[in-house]
């Protein structure tokens, strides 16, 4: 079978590999779609902290079961299902109190484990989940990133009637937005450099946008000051000045949400974390309660998956893949169709 690799930075091949054969409580997926991440592009670059090279990528994916190793009763061929990607040990204290995605010794596929840009994968049964059959499987490759918004919302607490700021309308940024939105935040604010993020996001339920080449986001949001300012920021880039920007628009008491992978050290103004009592929360992946409430919300219709999937490639066009996946301008969510339903 074909899977992608990427052997070193800015570099991907297509490798030939054994069929995958599942063992006990295990489960042989055929590939459907797979999705690349900020992660898989972090990775690509060689800029990833955790991730290192050279990798098999893929989490974001879908498929359906092509065979059932021994003991997994819950599943048969032909099934439709997505995962929950992240590996864990199950027994440290984060593990025990059902906080799995901070496991001590968390892998994640594709990433520190073998990834699904490939034609069939193996995944624990225990990690899998049926989709339902009114879901496209194509819209299912939304789910996994869904959770990540899903995830950060929760982590933010209450929004209803809150008024929010997200900088960054990437795929994450985008779906943290489907998210706060739905929990019903009264004024967002979305910030980014590229035009068509922008007006994807106004699409999508922004109450404002801001073009951060054209205008100061700090210095129009402390300008306008909606309402009583404001109480959540989203940070969904990942670099210095979008961790700053932060900390200067939210209001004394806000909070802000960490989505962005950070690929080296910044320096940022703790004194006003102190000062202004700010809680600085991080978010890295989801739990199970995340994943089916995304598959609900992308069953339901809460986003619309043609608005964020702007192109698709096959296994042999990795390179072109991730590069279109870096063009920013011009895509959010670039797919691979591997076994397309």
């Amino acid at each position: 079978m074909k899977r992608i690799i990427i052997d070193r930075p800015n570099s991907t091949v297509v490798e030939e590999v054994d069929m995958p054969a599942p063992g006990p409580g295990e489960v042989c997926i055929e590939i459907a779609y797979c999705g690349i991440c900020g992660s898989d592009t972090h990775a690509f670059k060689g800029e990833h902290p955790f991730i290192p090279l050279p990798a098999t990528p893929g989490h974001e994916f879908s498929g359906k079961v092509n065979s059932i190793g021994e003991s997994v009763e819950e599943f048969r061929k032909g099934d439709r299902v997505v995962c929950e990607p992240n590996l864990v040990c199950g027994k440290c204290y984060n593990c025990r109190i059902g906080r799995y995605n901070i496991c001590e010794n968390l892998r994640v596929m594709g990433c520190q484990g073998d990834g699904a840009m490939a034609q069939y994968f193996i995944a624990p049964a225990e990690k899998t989940l049926h989709i339902p059959d009114t879901l496209p499987l194509r819209d299912a490759v939304l789910v996994e990133p869904l959770a990540v918004g899903v995830h950060a919302a929760r982590k933010a607490g209450d929004l209803f009637n809150k008024n929010v700021v997200i900088i960054g309308a990437g795929t994450i940024g985008l779906m943290v937005l489907t998210c706060v939105k739905t929990a019903g935040a009264r004024n967002i604010t979305v910030s980014d450099l590229t035009d068509r993020r922008l007006a994807l996001a106004e699409k999508m339920g922004a109450d404002r946008t801001i073009q951060a080449d054209a205008e100061d986001l700090v210095k129009t949001v402390q300008a306008e000051q909606p309402y009583a300012g404001i109480d959540v920021v989203f940070e969904c880039v990942g670099v210095e000045k979008s961790i700053r920007d932060a900390m200067a628009v939210v209001s004394k008491g806000g909070k802000i949400i960490v989505c962005g992978v950070f690929g080296s050290e910044v320096k940022v103004r703790m004194a006003d974390v102190q000062d202004c009592e700010l809680e600085l929360i991080g978010t890295i992946m989801y739990t199970r309660r995340d994943i089916t409430d995304a598959i609900h919300m992308v069953d339901g219709s809460a986003l619309d998956p043609h608005l964020l999937i702007t192109n698709e490639f096959s296994l042999d066009e990795p390179q072109q893949a991730f590069e279109a996946a870096l063009d920013a301008k011009n895509n959010v969510k670039v797919i691979f169709a591997v076994n397309p339903e």
